[in-house]
């Protein structure tokens, strides 16, 4: 395959093999000799202090257990540091540093950390470590901090605190506001007007690979191979727990099994595994439980929303107001974005978007795959439906009604965008033309069936990165970036980037990523990954072939000897040029080439973020699904789904494809299954968490339309990854209402909402 088509082609995962075939490896297949093993040792109160005494006696207890090498715990944890307030006021990282006194903020927090000599003599260990409790009252939902006396803070403490806030802006990112008011002050007398009340719960990220660290001193140089997706910012983060230089510190994170945002920020196991290793004087290897990963490294947190809106005659939107309850925990910020697509997706004179947060005494949330969008367009879509039930209209035609053809925050436009051909080509090929506007119309094999869409939409992101190019005697370019290959096929991508830019063959290429020793990109979040590294690697490609052309240019043995550089170029592996001689092979060139050449063709290199001036790159979609009801148990099944995507160039189809099908899937478990039950009053986690598989999954139709968003990017591209979750929600529980005539405000759509008899449920009409 040659360079001039990599990217756009549907090519297999560079790590495929090694993946299937068992020889990949991650954070946990670390073998380092003489390796400790940790368990965290968690509190099981939701707010209060664990007692001293009782905390003495059971460190006493695990220490006498067989193979028990240490007990770290509040009592002789050395003291780790606070995070800069540039870390943690718009961040979810905890201001309140791991183990650093005897209270309890919430369910799960870590209380000891037991090493020994085995994993099994560990676990053994942490089960002997039974504590005593001075337990508190605990607030464990936003609604019961809004009915208690304000409290900004406890007690004055600038670690924990207690209250509501209304932030500002989401994360580092000053332009995506929580709080807009735009138009005039009052809604509008005149017009329909629709007004609901949504909620959504507690959603678990659970992928298949556990949190994991390995850490080892040598000297005061700290190696730590952790399941991360934030490499840069993870060693900054520990380096200041620690008290120590951030070049003393190397972070590896070899591949990462998923994470769906649970890996994206440091997490607290992370600094306590590195501090047992320092007081232990060898390596620590701790893997967080199943059940530890609920209240260890982050949730979605849960919403209250409430949303209103007005149209006038014409069913243009006159009115949109979205006001947002959510929750963070009394050690750390993080607001879940509910409105921020409400602000701009659908044209309104009049804007209204708040988001309030309570802190309670639960973990800490923290992104999740879609954040904002998955719950905040559930309740936008879900309304916007009804809007159209009451106009008596068309949901997809009141949609293209309220187009908006700009960005209404910024008043910018948007940068190659294609929302109306989504809606048109996703239409046409789920065949919505033949949907009845009555509920209860469709009928297969004595079930109900239901028609029902939304719109997707997430930013196009873009954040500075940096990558090493390093050129071998063999022929072969090297790329390299501290990003992380999450499973999403970034090393796959990126190969294909450096190769079209380089004018390469794919097999010339590989790329490098997971070790803080390349050079820093971003997290891998927000979709931005294709983007921010891409650029990246796609400037230090073209650079790499700029040098190399220079060489042939200027050196005298050359046949493109005094060529004009612009008439000179690499396509395919090969030299080429506008005058009438044979092209030269790179492998060639580079197998005879001195070490001045190969040391010229090796270097580091960077790019940007995203342009702050111009057009706003944003990506859009629609969804079409199928879902059958069967009312006699309670069951919805989604049984197609058409979703067209525009998400400026695609570099891999198979891999974008793949994106959207895990994104909506993510989708539908949202919708009718995730949900994270707690007993009422103690925090107590009850039941299951259920999640779709195989049998769950509906027939796919899955396309892109072919843009080029140049301004995020030279070569074209937007991110793809989080784009397939947003708006499915909404879809299914639009159709569920065609099916049923049930309009359902709240997730997971359980068994109850479908069952019947149901009180006051419509009649069907074939009855």
């Amino acid at each position: 395959m040659t360079a001039d088509g990599a990217i756009g082609r549907p090519v297999n995962r560079v790590e495929g093999d090694d993946k299937v075939t068992g020889r990949a490896r991650y954070a946990a297949d670390t073998a380092l000799p003489d390796v400790q093993h940790a368990v965290l040792v968690q509190s099981d109160i939701s707010h209060g202090r664990v007692t001293r005494d009782s905390l003495l006696a059971a460190t006493a207890r695990a220490e006498a257990a067989p193979g028990v090498v240490c007990v770290l715990s509040p009592l002789n944890c050395p003291p780790l540091q606070m995070l800069p307030e540039d870390l943690t006021w718009d961040l979810p990282l905890e201001r309140r540093p791991p183990m650093s006194d005897l209270t309890v903020q919430h369910r799960g927090q870590h209380l000891a950390v037991v090493v020994a000599d085995t994993l099994e003599n560990a676990q053994f260990g942490a089960s002997l470590m039974d504590l005593a409790y001075d337990e508190l009252p605990a607030l464990l939902t936003a609604r019961e901090v809004l009915d208690r006396p304000a409290d900004g803070n406890h007690g004055g403490d600038r670690i924990v605190r207690g209250g509501v806030y209304q932030p500002d802006h989401f994360v580092k990112l000053p332009e995506e506001k929580l709080q807009d008011h735009r138009g005039p002050a009052d809604e509008p007398v005149e017009g329909t007007r629709i007004s609901s009340r949504f909620t959504t719960p507690e959603n678990a990220h659970y992928p298949i690979e556990l949190a994991s660290t390995v850490a080892s001193w040598d000297g005061d140089h700290l190696t730590v191979y952790d399941s991360t997706r934030w490499i840069a910012g993870e060693r900054q983060t520990l380096a200041t727990y620690l008290g120590i230089s951030v070049d003393s510190i190397r972070i590896v994170a070899p591949l990462v099994g998923g994470a769906f945002g649970s890996k994206s920020f440091m997490w607290m196991h992370v600094a306590l595994c590195a501090t047992a290793a320092r007081m232990t004087g060898r390596a620590v290897k701790l893997v967080v439980s199943r059940d530890q990963m609920f209240t260890s490294t982050g949730h979605r947190p849960r919403t209250e929303q409430h949303l209103s809106l007005v149209a006038d005659a014409q069913a243009r939107l006159t009115s949109i107001e979205h006001h947002t309850l959510t929750e963070t925990s009394t050690v750390a910020h993080f607001c879940e974005p509910a409105g921020l697509s409400t602000r701009f997706l659908y044209q309104s004179p009049r804007m209204v978007v708040s988001h309030t947060v309570a802190r309670v005494n639960r973990p800490t949330p923290c992104f999740m795959r879609g954040p904002g969008e998955a719950p905040g367009l559930f309740a936008l879509e879900v309304i916007m439906d009804e809007l159209a039930d009451a106009l008596h209209m068309d949901p997809l035609d009141l949609r293209i009604t309220n187009y908006a053809d700009k960005d209404q925050a910024s008043g910018r436009p948007w940068s190659d965008e294609h929302l109306i051909e989504c809606y048109r080509r996703g239409s046409e090929r789920f065949g919505w033309e033949h949907r009845p506007q009555r509920p209860r119309s469709l009928r297969r094999d004595g079930v109900l069936v239901g028609w029902g869409m939304a719109t997707a939409t997430y930013p196009g992101r873009r954040m500075p990165a940096g990558c090493h190019v390093r050129t071998r005697g063999d022929g072969t370019v090297e790329f390299s970036s501290a990003t992380h290959e999450v499973g999403t096929g970034v090393r796959t991508a990126m190969t294909q980037i450096a190769a079209d830019a380089a004018g390469l063959q794919l097999s010339r290429v590989a790329f490098y990523s997971g070790d803080s020793d390349f050079p820093t990109a971003p997290y891998s979040g927000a979709s931005q990954t294709t983007a921010a590294v891409g650029s990246a690697v796609f400037e230090a490609a073209r650079e790499w072939k700029r040098r190399v052309l220079e060489y042939v240019v200027a050196d005298d043995g050359s046949p493109h000897a005094g060529c004009d550089l612009a008439s000179v170029d690499i396509r395919g592996g090969e030299i080429v040029s506008v005058r009438p001689v044979p092209s030269t092979a790179v492998a060639a060139l580079l197998a005879t080439a001195d070490s001045a050449l190969l040391d010229r063709l090796t270097f580091s290199s960077g790019s940007d973020g995203a342009p702050e001036d111009g057009p706003v790159s944003q990506s859009f979609g629609a969804h079409f699904c199928e879902v059958e009801v069967d009312e006699h148990i309670g069951r919805a099944s989604v049984t197609r789904w058409v979703a067209v995507m525009d998400c400026g160039r695609v570099i891999n189809p198979k891999l974008a494809r793949s994106q959207v099908i895990g994104g909506i899937t993510f989708g539908l478990g949202m919708a009718l299954m995730e949900q994270v039950p707690y007993a009422p009053g103690t925090g107590h986690a009850l039941g299951e968490y259920y999640l779709p598989t195989h049998a769950d999954v509906p027939v796919f139709d899955i396309s892109f339309v072919d843009g080029t968003d140049r301004h995020l990017t030279a070569f074209g591209a937007r991110g793809i990854g989080e784009i397939g979750i947003c708006g499915v929600p909404a879809a299914i529980a639009n159709a569920v209402y065609h099916a049923t005539g049930r309009r359902l405000y709240d997730l997971p759509i359980t068994v109850e909402n479908l069952l019947s008899p149901f009180d006051n449920a419509p009649q069907d009409p074939t009855s």
